[in-house]
């Protein structure tokens, strides 16, 4: 039998193509290594350090044991338990997990693609375009991206076997109606977006499953009439169950981190301008999917600008633009139920992270898009049919120029992917190319003065510091981190100032605290207040091992060395590796001696090295 006559084995030839395509623009992220989030999720979070505490996983909040964000991603932290079991802190694996979850979910997007169209061509160059689209670099080449990589694997599959439950009857139907809740499940598990499934299989069954010479609401009726019971009481069970999981979950232990104005500006304007300016974000989005030209790791304040007026042009096109899209939504549902599916399936998976419906923790992020860019590259895909349909040209003429184009589409977003990927290579490459792309951010200034210092570029560094406290003087970090390029540089009565100045500002961490106490124990100028200052350093981060050997250190030089020595030993408990280590240890031994000469006694026995 030929393979034109065995669609089985086209569909497989196809996937496999979709799959290695993916693959191979990947590929080069393999040799990245840990970046940004990844270090607190994954190489400095002791939980997934052993399988013994896989149970913890699922009784804590994602971002535990450094802070509590809200969020429980429990498949996620165990797929990090494991990688951990296997590669350690080598990276590559973990990479190559993201990479193959990618490929995956590709191949998924075909399938359900061929699912909805007879047109191979067509699904094939949709998924082809999910495969390549440059706005999934981050989602991908972050290793905590992997949440939406492994959310948007269950959900896809979820979705796909609930289209062949109704394909079946009997036993058949059964397994794969219970195959397609636990898919559900894990999806939400992996990341709570999983929780708008039921919205994208409401929508199939009203566009697919319902009488077309209804009305819109007519067919709305009909399909939770017959649906409601037979099918989607399921998955609200299991989103329920999810829900009330998570809940108790969550609100168990220390209160969930605020979200500050520079994360999300959004979550601090009024109801009206916070959908206005929430629906100019959308836009901004849409923006990336369709030239996803200039990416960038960071959108927060005050790189997107807040509206205040609707007398403001920009305020003005946020609104045709919103309305435009309402009307072309529209037009779908009468012209091409195909298209207006791979609409709908945009706006209900986007509209979780939308900041419309419930504010988030960040204004804007492009691995927000992963799973909602399924409908995109549909639609475009769709689009671009008709439009060479419209040409005057055979169809196998205007077939081929849908070809061209889509693949001159693909080759495109592939070519951008490679290159974007290798910013993610290292924070050194990502915090300084990014720079030229989010300059009015606060963090990404931040955090390019970060890594200059780094380099050795310190009075560069300053510069960037004083870049960010003019976006938001309120950045405590970055007048912490401004005071510890300053004192590198021996400028003491600067360095003083911004840490002074950090420490009146709302801080995220508890370093600028840490940092001006042992500066004003260590100088003597003024020693009690630096003890205070310590005190509430530990308070906070009362695991820090840096936090405690500062305190412990400052107790020894205002004649308190026992206490001191308790604290110095419990942070070498805690870790003793590296340079800090041997500089912890040192103190242990100085104050070791001192107590001895107090005592008249041996010394104390150090703590043992492990």
């Amino acid at each position: 039998m030929s393979a034109e006559a065995n669609p089985s084995r086209v569909g497989s030839g196809l996937a496999g193509l979709v799959f290695a395509v993916a693959a191979a623009l990947y590929a080069n992220t393999l040799g990245g290594g840990f970046i940004l989030d990844d270090g607190l999720a994954v190489r400095h979070n002791p939980l997934i350090r052993s399988l013994h505490r896989v149970p913890e996983l699922f009784v804590s909040d994602y971002w535990e044991p450094t802070t509590k964000a809200g969020l429980y991603r429990p498949l996620t932290t165990l797929s990090y338990a494991l990688n951990f079991a296997v590669a350690g802190d080598h990276p590559a694996l973990y990479h190559g997990v993201n990479v193959l979850l990618q490929a995956l979910n590709s191949a998924l997007v075909l399938i359900l693609c061929l699912r909805l169209s007879d047109d191979r061509a067509l699904a094939a160059g949709a998924a082809l375009l999910f495969a390549a689209h440059a706005v999934h670099t981050e989602a991908v080449a972050g290793i905590v991206g992997r949440a939406e990589l492994l959310s948007a694997f269950f959900f896809l599959s979820s979705l796909l076997l609930y289209l062949r439950s109704g394909d079946h009857e009997g036993r058949a139907s059964t397994v794969a109606y219970l195959g397609s809740l636990a898919a559900h499940a894990l999806s939400l598990l992996s990341k709570e977006n999983g929780i708008t499934l039921l919205g994208i299989l409401f929508c199939y069954d009203l566009v697919y499953r319902s009488d077309p010479r209804r009305s819109f609401v007519g067919r709305a009726r009909q399909v939770l009439s017959t649906r409601w019971r037979s099918a989607y009481l399921g998955y609200a069970v299991v989103a329920l169950g999810y829900l009330l999981l998570r809940h108790l979950v969550l609100a168990e232990g220390a209160p969930v981190a605020v979200t500050t104005h520079i994360d999300n500006p959004l979550i601090y304007l009024a109801p009206g301008w916070r959908v206005l300016n929430a629906l100019q974000v959308s836009l901004r989005y849409l923006g990336l999917l369709l030239f996803p030209l200039r990416l960038s790791y960071d959108y927060s304040y005050d790189q997107i600008p807040m509206l205040d007026s609707l007398f403001d042009p920009h305020a003005l096109v946020v609104l045709a633009g919103t309305l435009a899209l309402v009307v072309a939504s529209a037009m779908a549902y009468q012209r091409s139920r195909t298209l207006f599916f791979a609409i709908a399936f945009f706006i209900v998976t986007f509209s979780i992270v939308s900041n419309l419906v419930v504010p988030i923790g960040t204004v804007m992020g492009e691995r927000l898009l992963y799973l909602p860019s399924v409908g995109f590259c549909l639609a475009l895909a769709l689009a671009l049919r008709a439009l060479a349909d419209r040409l005057p040209l055979s169809p196998d003429a205007a077939g081929t120029c849908f070809g061209i184009a889509l693949a001159t589409l693909v080759v495109l977003h592939g070519a951008r992917t490679v290159v974007r990927s290798q910013d993610w290579a290292s924070e050194e490459r990502l915090f300084l190319h990014d720079l030229a792309v989010s300059p009015d951010s606060v963090k990404v200034q931040n955090n390019a003065g970060v890594m200059l210092v780094w380099q050795g570029k310190i009075e560069a560094g300053i510069e960037h510091f004083r870049k960010a406290i003019a976006i938001d003087p309120s950045h405590g970090g970055a007048h912490g981190a401004l005071g510890n390029a300053l004192l590198a540089l021996g400028r003491e009565k600067e360095a003083i100032e911004a840490y002074e100045a950090a420490v009146r500002k709302r801080l995220k961490n508890a370093r600028p605290l840490n940092n001006l106490g042992f500066l004003l124990v260590e100088r003597g100028i003024d020693p009690p207040r630096g003890v205070r200052l310590l005190e509430r350093a530990v308070r906070i981060e009362p695991d820090n091992p840096h936090f405690l050997d500062s305190l412990g250190w400052a107790y020894f030089k205002t004649g308190r060395a026992r206490e001191g020595r308790v604290l110095v030993a419990r942070s070498l408990e805690i870790d003793e590796s590296g340079d800090s280590g041997r500089a912890r240890r040192e103190h242990l031994r100085v104050i070791d001696d001192e107590l001895a000469k107090q005592t008249s006694l041996s010394p104390v026995k150090p703590a043992p090295s492990r």
